[in-house]
């Protein structure tokens, strides 16, 4: 089994593009946080969802709330995330790596591979490209970006690869180096497997990578419980599998409220506006749905949720009126998270066309917004009870806004 890919991992990403766009952080231990109060200051309940590798040591985590970080790290700087220039700065990036070798998949807005072709199957060759990458990088842009590079048989074990040579590193893993060269993973280190997998390993008497690989195609099956447990067994041996095809289930959108932010009447407005986001991507993408989940994270403590049954739709009218009857049974407590998320997706080629005239309306008239919002801001015409000044745009790891996105702008 020869090389095939190429897999980069941006460092830290959120972290290390505020240093590489702010020079006076590097080298300094940051935390990036997403919510700020009106003076200008990282909301102390807010927490960071990036951090720096000079913070690591003193033990800040993503999800490390503000004042506990201040405690662990009293030298932490705390910046104000900033997820459109994340976004610009991530196609810069794909645009480096393109002048060396052409990016291939791009899986997060920190992850991406690239398929090795011909010659540059030979591990000195590949090794070689991941330098050049590396080199193109600090030129065009700075030391602070950096880049962990993996090379191997599969984009699983490129992925791995990487992981072991974190920060900065490159690491290639040849076919001849399988299984040995990862037994010192734990479980839980490899992509994929999640505490509830790790927990499966163990009811099977498997709590090590090495006795992974002891384990046959049948007995890894038996542990997925489908037929994902024979590709996983193929793939950490090194067989290129073509990516399983994935199919979207849910969209949604979530918020960290600020402090001024909290009551009822504010959450709600909030909520409002994400719902028209979640509304207004549903249909860029090219969906309906048929399920509306609204809910909350209460301050200090306590949840909420509701969950309506709607026909296929995509329409913000009708998702905004199964919202307003689901907040009749909101709580008159403070709201700390709220978020939106529509389930039960169908492809607009598979889901039943609207038999009504006035559907079909609403429908021209959603889409006529979505294109006057795409040219004037993501803004530009609302719900009127919505709170567009609360809800810019967040990124999801595995999902990055296009940079004609009306939110990149928000």
């Amino acid at each position: 089994m020869s090389l095939t890919t190429l897999w980069v991992d941006m460092d830290a990403y959120f972290a290390s593009a505020e240093q590489h766009l702010q020079p006076a952080l590097r080298g300094r231990p940051v935390g990036v946080v997403p919510v700020y109060t009106s003076a200008g200051k990282p909301a102390a309940t807010s927490c960071c969802i990036a951090f720096s590798y000079e913070a690591r040591p003193f033990g800040v985590k993503t999800g490390t709330v503000v004042a506990k970080a201040r405690q662990l790290c009293p030298s932490i700087r705390f910046v104000h995330a900033r997820p459109a220039e994340y976004v610009r700065l991530h196609h810069a990036i794909l645009d480096a790596t393109d002048t060396v070798i052409p990016v291939d998949q791009v899986y997060s807005i920190d992850e991406f591979a690239c398929r090795l072709m011909g010659r540059e199957k030979d591990p000195v060759h590949a090794a070689q490209l991941g330098l050049t990458i590396k080199k193109v990088m600090r030129e065009q842009f700075s030391d602070a970006l950096t880049c962990s590079i993996g090379i191997a048989p599969n984009r699983l074990l490129a992925k791995v690869a990487g992981d072991q040579r974190k920060p900065d590193g490159l690491n290639v893993i040849e076919s001849n180096m399988l299984p040995e060269c990862l037994f010192d993973l734990a479980l839980d280190d490899w992509p994929g497997i999640s505490r509830g997998m790790s927990a499966r390993f163990a009811r099977h008497g498997v709590t090590t990578t090495e006795q992974m690989y002891g384990l046959s195609e049948s007995e890894m099956s038996d542990v997925f419980e489908s037929v994902d447990g024979s590709r996983w067994w193929m793939l950490i041996r090194g067989f290129d599998l073509p990516d399983k095809k994935t199919v979207r289930r849910t969209l949604g959108h979530q918020h960290v409220l600020p402090p001024v932010k909290r009551s009822p009447e504010e959450a709600r407005r909030v909520v409002v506006r994400l719902l028209a986001k979640a509304a207004q991507r549903l249909r860029r993408e090219g969906y309906r749905a048929s399920e509306l989940i609204c809910s909350a994270t209460l301050f200090p403590e306590g949840k909420w949720a509701r969950r309506s049954i709607l026909p296929p739709t995509n329409s913000t009218r009708v998702f905004l009126m199964a919202m307003a009857e689901q907040w009749r049974t909101a709580p008159d407590a403070r709201f700390f998270i709220v978020s939106v998320t529509l389930q039960r997706l169908t492809p607009l080629s598979f889901a039943p066309e609207p038999l009504f005239a006035g559907e079909k309306a609403e429908e021209r008239l959603d889409r006529a917004i979505d294109r006057i919002n795409g040219r004037f801001g993501y803004a530009a015409i609302h719900p009127a009870s919505a709170d567009t000044a609360s809800a810019p745009m967040r990124i999801a790891f595995s999902s990055i806004p296009d940079l004609e996105a009306p939110d990149l702008h928000a």
